[in-house]
């Protein structure tokens, strides 16, 4: 007879959790943390792990053995993932029984042969991923637990399905937009006119945002998040993002494209957004901007960021525009108006 649930063993083990979010939209009161065991969504995951073991009769997780991180499921390279599997590694090495506990298997992962990789090594050193809301684990050396393991399994390639067609279906909505030439999101502004791009600022000073705020002897707060956003904001001047704006906009874009993007499809996307701007820069006009001046009105430039705000805004869901389409919407704009830019369009245009 199969057996299910938990191992005997597991009562005396060492639990590592693993939490994961895809992007800080699951809940809006994420974006405002930049550390990851900070952020409600998270807390709410692992709280209901260790509920869910001392249920069980089995040992909470420490805080020291708690992996968090905003990312992608579908990525591989995910530091918080690997950093996880390499500790339960370390910790069996050292003669422990570790096992890895998720809330479900989606947690885990959301691309079904990366995960089978990561539990196959996981299994040979006697290491099972054990989803607690649904009482399955993978087994291990020594412990097989074949049918649990195929339904943990079929649970996350699920997850992977609807994934893809999630990911599918938010391209098909970038191609009809193109067809009726509008788009339901805004995107955000690039800051063509601030005086260095606020992105160059944000990466030079990271080192700043992931400081623990302290007191200086002038009586001052240095480091952290608002230290950070004051440097990008300064430094970019009266045309640059306000420090609001770097804190939520800026911060909540950056923390989805890193989580949610290789190093090189990020590479891509910074080239990708620095062609953007320097297009604007060119044109003289920020479709965008709020406080900042936004230059001359454009309808190559209302047309341009109405069609790769999205690609800007989520870069991993809806995909970089061709250098063919983007000449497209500087030559041609009016068939990728807004409704809005379209009424000025035919008052003024339409009527020369």
């Amino acid at each position: 007879m199969a057996q299910f649930g938990k191992s005997e063993w597991m009562i005396e083990g060492t639990p590592l959790a693993y939490t994961r979010i895809s992007t800080n939209d699951q809940d809006k009161s994420d974006t405002a943390k930049t550390n990851a065991k900070k952020k409600p969504t998270l807390i709410k995951q692992f709280k209901f792990i260790n509920q869910r073991l001392k249920m069980e009769k089995m040992p909470e997780a420490k805080a020291s053995n708690w992996f968090a991180e905003v990312a992608s499921g579908t990525n591989r390279n995910r530091g918080q993932w690997q950093a996880l599997q390499m500790r339960a590694q370390a910790l069996a090495a050292e003669g422990k029984r570790p096992f890895i506990v998720v809330q479900d298997p989606s947690r885990f992962a959301r691309n079904t042969r990366h995960a089978m990789v990561a539990i196959d090594s996981l299994h040979e050193s006697s290491i099972p991923v054990y989803a607690v809301r649904e009482g399955l684990q993978t087994g291990s050396k020594g412990d097989l637990h074949p049918t649990e393991e195929l339904i943990f399994l079929q649970l996350l390639g699920s997850s992977a399905y609807v994934s893809q067609v999630q990911k599918e279906k938010a391209d098909q909505s970038v191609s009809s937009a193109k067809e009726e030439g509008t788009m339901s999101a805004r995107g955000m502004s690039l800051f063509p006119f601030a005086s260095i791009d606020p992105m160059e600022v944000y990466h030079e000073h990271i080192d700043v945002l992931n400081q623990e705020p302290y007191k200086g002897e002038d009586g001052k707060w240095y480091g952290g998040p608002n230290a950070h956003a004051t440097i990008v904001s300064n430094i970019t001047g009266e045309n640059g993002p306000t420090i609001n704006a770097v804190k939520t906009r800026l911060r909540a874009a950056e923390v989805l494209a890193r989580g949610g993007l290789t190093d090189k499809e990020y590479k891509s996307y910074m080239i990708y957004r620095t062609k953007i701007r320097d297009i604007l820069k060119d044109l003289g006009s920020d479709p965008y901007a709020t406080t900042s001046p936004a230059g001359k009105y454009s309808f190559p430039a209302q047309a341009l960021m109405m069609m790769v705000g999205r690609s800007l805004q989520d870069p991993t869901k809806f995909r970089q525009r061709t250098n063919e389409e983007i000449e497209t919407y500087l030559k041609d704009p009016k068939p990728y108006l807004s409704v809005k830019d379209s009424g000025i369009w035919k008052s003024t245009i339409g009527k020369r």
